[in-house]
């Protein structure tokens, strides 16, 4: 029986205000059009495959759906307003409304933006993560499996290695800095027979330079460098792939990071992770590989995780997205102010993605690494983008959550001189060893 949201009368007085319309959770089938209305209700991990948007829980899913799902643990029918769009929004929320807030479901607000104002701008905080609902349905073959039971269809689904260990896999710190370096304007670079400097990847100019700089990286190690333009709604930007084919051509494990930044540096965000699977790459450049490695870089994360949601739209509208046995996505890799070793591997009990993160665990638990766990569950980085199609997919990260974030994110100041490099080196190298857990024969 679902739980519907209970609201004192002060609260209805403010939701009535807000045009909110319903806390009903009548049965229905999510995928038939409500006109004028969308129905935002945190359900079951494996209950609702037809959905315009949906973020994670620990425990469950927020989704948004065009009518009321049955068994939701909590409901809420918004109308759609002339002149404003509708925003889903991840915390840390503060106790009081947000700018615009609606609602709020499964610990997600609900938030309208007037239409032509960027919503991270709107809500004035960089801790919080808005995405938009969406205007189309996505639709799955099937609900996402519970957790535990299997990869998707035509994948292998990730070992544990069980008592087996993990092939080595070693890091250069020193490749580490001197690639960073260049990528966040530290250092001059040589693309194209030229020597430039890579000051931000904010700007069109900027990001198109350091996909210069990443193709020329990638080439020179053998991999197939690939870029996917795409479109989402008036914003244009450009996602980088590099390919490693494997014996088996018809399954892939993505790693990923994104290259754009807040028109600075970037040194840590998310430049860190770029050059961590750089660094994979190059490690695993002459091993015979089971199946592909493709290393995604993607663009415009800083705008709502729009390359990776673009990259994730493709494969699934190509039918490709059952080829991919998992994401690792690496997000800020090289900050650590204590050395105490701690480190997020984020799964949020997402469609097997555990599995994933398991193994990732495994290979940070090696001795002579010194890494240490410390839970989270996040939809703002560009994992989330696959668990939206039923892939596993974790982020690989520094302690944002815990007690040790960077205090430059999203500042000027986010620059190599912050970094810990020999940190950078052990959290790249469990990343490293993972993905040669799944790839290496």
């Amino acid at each position: 029986m679902a739980t519907c949201l209970n609201r004192s009368s002060a609260v209805a007085a403010l939701c009535a205000a807000f045009a909110l319309v319903s806390t009903s959770c009548a049965s229905g089938d999510p995928g038939e059009p409500a006109a004028e209305e969308i129905h935002v209700s945190h359900v079951g991990k494996d209950t609702v495959s037809t959905f315009l948007n949906r973020l994670a829980t620990e425990t469950g899913q927020v989704v948004v759906t065009r009518a009321s799902v049955e068994d939701a643990w909590q409901s809420v029918t918004l109308k759609k307003e002339r002149g404003s769009s509708l925003y889903l929004v991840e915390g840390p929320l503060p106790g009081a409304a947000l700018p615009g807030e609606r609602a709020r479901v499964g610990g997600i607000a609900a938030v309208a933006v007037p239409t032509g104002r960027d919503p991270h701008d709107w809500l004035g905080s960089p801790r919080l993560h808005a995405e938009s609902i969406g205007e189309h349905d996505v639709v799955l073959s099937r609900a996402p499996e519970r957790q535990g039971t299997r990869a998707p269809a035509g994948a292998r689904a990730p070992r544990d290695g069980g008592a087996a260990e993990l092939p080595e896999l070693h890091i250069d710190a020193a490749f580490l800095e001197a690639r960073l370096k260049e990528l966040s304007g530290a250092a001059p670079v040589t693309v194209d027979g030229r020597t430039a400097v890579i000051r931000e990847r904010g700007s069109e100019d900027g990001r198109a330079l350091a996909r210069r700089w990443m193709r020329q990286q990638y080439e020179a190690i053998g991999f197939t460098v690939e870029e996917h333009a795409y479109q989402s709604g008036w914003s244009q930007g450009v996602n980088l792939t590099a390919d490693k084919p494997g014996a088996d051509r018809s399954r892939v494990l993505i790693l990923s990071a994104h290259y754009d930044s807040m028109s600075n540096a970037g040194a840590d965000d998310d430049g860190s992770g770029i050059v961590s699977s750089l660094a994979i790459a190059r490690a695993l450049k002459d091993a015979k590989l089971s199946i592909g490695l493709r290393v995604v870089a993607f663009d415009q994360e800083e705008d709502g995780l729009l390359g990776s949601k673009a990259y994730a739209s493709k494969l699934y509208r190509d039918g490709q997205m059952d080829q991919v046995v998992g994401v690792l996505d690496l997000e800020m890799t090289g900050y650590d102010s204590d050395d105490d070793g701690h480190y997020h591997v984020i799964h949020c009990n997402e469609n097997t993605s555990s599995d994933l993160a398991a193994l990732v665990e495994k290979a940070a638990s090696h001795g002579e690494l010194g890494l240490t766990r410390v839970d989270a569950c996040t939809n703002r980085s560009d994992h989330s983008a696959f668990w939206r199609y039923g892939a596993p997919a974790v982020a690989i990260s520094q302690n944002f959550f815990g007690d040790d974030g960077n205090p430059c994110y999203h500042q000027r100041c986010d620059r190599v001189d912050r970094l810990n490099w020999d940190y950078m080196r052990r959290l790249t190298e469990a990343a490293g060893r993972a993905a040669a857990g799944i790839l290496v024969e």
